[in-house]
């Protein structure tokens, strides 16, 4: 059995986070607590490996929104949104791909109506 190294309370070996206090699973073992030692308070322990999820990277989400406008330019932000969460590591590699698809998908239906169009005015 595993217990959170802020709270003291048992924990699922498949979580990442502490669902009662937040803290990341930096976690000891319940056979490690002396059994007439209280719970930890927060302030006694801190664990070392408490981070912040990471954030989503901003130019995945203007992506999307741009896709969703039928913009082409959805293509070329999701693609430098993808270089640089792969370099930075920051969440938003499923917005990224959803925003170049559109992208492309508003390209060609801009093609098809470019081409369209010369053809009907000839």
């Amino acid at each position: 059995m595993t217990v959170c190294a802020n709270c003291s309370r048992e924990l699922q070996p498949q979580w990442k986070y502490c669902i009662f206090c937040g803290t990341s699973t930096a976690v000891i073992r319940a056979e490690d607590i002396p059994a007439d030692e209280p719970p930890a308070t927060p302030s006694a322990i801190r664990p070392s490996t408490t981070t912040m999820p990471q954030r989503v990277n901003v130019l995945a989400v203007l992506a999307l929104i741009l896709g969703c406008l039928a913009s082409p330019l959805a293509a070329l932000f999701g693609h430098l949104a993808l270089s640089q969460i792969s370099h930075s590591g920051e969440r938003g590699t499923a917005i990224a791909w959803v925003a170049v698809v559109l992208g492309y998908l508003s390209l060609a239906a801009l093609l098809v109506f470019v081409i369209a169009v010369i053809v009907v005015n000839r």
